[in-house]
């Protein structure tokens, strides 16, 4: 009984994340409310705070969920990809456009979250949220970082280069948002991935 109980608690949690998800995908932290949770996930407030503390508590596990989610996706795809550090960048954006294909409202919450981290704003929030930032931004750097040692893109600043391929992976991210029917993951990908070599490579792939 003890273990069916737990597995109950767990399933409730994992309903009150994906809800939570959802309201902060539709309204920025200080706007969206434990009540708006509470009713996304069809659960009393008295459940809510059996699992969550406070609404910050609360987005923080939301970020902390997805993010280790999206690291260990992250992990599969580069080992399994392989390959030169352009079509490993590629992988990358791929595991992004599924993510966010999978969750589509946690993509506001994702760039609100790295825009704040981008730009070294205090965080109210947990350190280890701006550690998940930190930890996928040094990833993307060391691939650039590759590149540009192998001469597969112009000599440009890696910090610059690790931006610019974030800011195109988001902004293709945001145009497949707004397409009806949903676009497919790899349309995503191909569309900033062409965007990306046709503006730093030396050599547009074939």
């Amino acid at each position: 009984m003890n273990a069916r109980r737990e597995k109950e608690r767990h399933q409730r949690r994992e309903l009150l994340l994906e809800a939570a998800g959802r309201v902060f995908g539709r309204k920025p932290f200080d706007e969206a409310t434990m009540q708006e949770v509470a009713a996304e996930a069809e659960i009393g407030m008295q459940g809510l705070y059996e699992h969550f503390a406070s609404k910050q508590e609360l987005y923080e596990q939301v970020v902390q969920a997805r993010a280790e989610s999206f690291h260990l996706r992250a992990n599969a795809a580069l080992e399994e990809r392989g390959g030169s550090p352009m079509d490993r960048i590629e992988a990358l954006a791929q595991v992004y456009a599924e993510t966010f294909q999978d969750r589509p409202f946690s993509l506001p919450t994702f760039v609100r979250d790295r825009v704040q981290f981008d730009w070294g704003f205090d965080s109210r929030f947990m350190p280890s949220l701006g550690e998940i930032y930190r930890v996928e931004r040094a990833r993307l750097k060391g691939l650039v970082q590759e590149a540009l040692d192998q001469g597969l893109l112009r000599p440009l600043d890696p910090e610059f280069l690790t931006q610019l391929a974030m800011e195109v992976i988001q902004a293709s991210l945001h145009f497949a948002h707004s397409r009806v029917p949903r676009e497919e993951a790899g349309a995503t990908v191909a569309r900033a991935m062409e965007c990306l070599l046709r503006g730093v490579a030396r050599e547009v792939r074939s």
